[in-house]
């Protein structure tokens, strides 16, 4: 009974090292966000993820800072790793979507074999929050947005890309969602901008 005792409080002590190890990190990096300095923090909460890659915390802030900080690929990677232990974070599929969205934007080769991935990626993570969370409007917007990207997209036309069914669907999509935040607030002026783009888009492609 005496070793099994003297083996539970040496773990105990081992688990309780090894925590204090991680929130200094955690702590240093939420000091940094706070602060608004995005890159120190990515840092921070990347150091307490290589100390436990399963503290679901330490991938929460890491994704966020992340994104803030601009590192969209290191984003994706920690809600990645985050969605894979708690596939219910909503949160998680927003920003992910969000940063795909920007990688997306960012790539300046159109034929880049990444780049339809990233946008439709991000249109499967929004629709994935809607799914949890079907009143969260900015899925909608952000969705929306997508969908009108993708439509533009698939307009251009080059080979490999080009297809007119598809950029019209998208397109529908996008106003289908855009109209949606309209039922919800009428007043909303950026929204019906949006709106109006769309179609026109529709009008032209026929």
């Amino acid at each position: 009974m005496k070793k099994r005792s003297l083996n539970f409080f040496v773990l105990l002590i081992i688990v309780v090292n090894f925590t204090f190890a991680q929130e200094p990190f955690i702590r240093l990096g939420q000091k940094a966000l706070m602060a608004g300095d995005f890159t120190t923090a990515s840092s921070y909460f990347e150091k307490a993820c290589n100390e436990n890659n399963s503290d679901m915390n330490a991938l929460w802030f890491m994704g966020y800072a992340n994104y803030h900080a601009g590192d969209f690929k290191k984003c994706v990677y920690a809600f990645d790793k985050l969605i894979a232990l708690k596939p219910s974070e909503t949160v998680a599929y927003y920003y992910r979507g969000k940063a795909k969205t920007a990688l997306y934007t960012g790539l300046t080769n159109i034929m880049a074999v990444e780049k339809e991935k990233l946008i439709r990626g991000a249109i499967k993570d929004f629709s994935t929050g809607l799914d949890m969370s079907p009143n969260d409007l900015k899925f909608y917007q952000n969705r929306g947005l997508a969908y009108f990207d993708l439509g533009l997209f698939k307009n251009q036309k080059l080979p490999n890309v080009y297809n007119k069914t598809d950029a019209i669907a998208n397109v529908n999509l996008a106003l289908k969602d855009y109209q949606k935040l309209m039922v919800y607030n009428s007043s909303r002026t950026d929204i019906q901008a949006l709106i109006d783009k769309a179609k026109r888009f529709l009008v032209d492609a026929k």
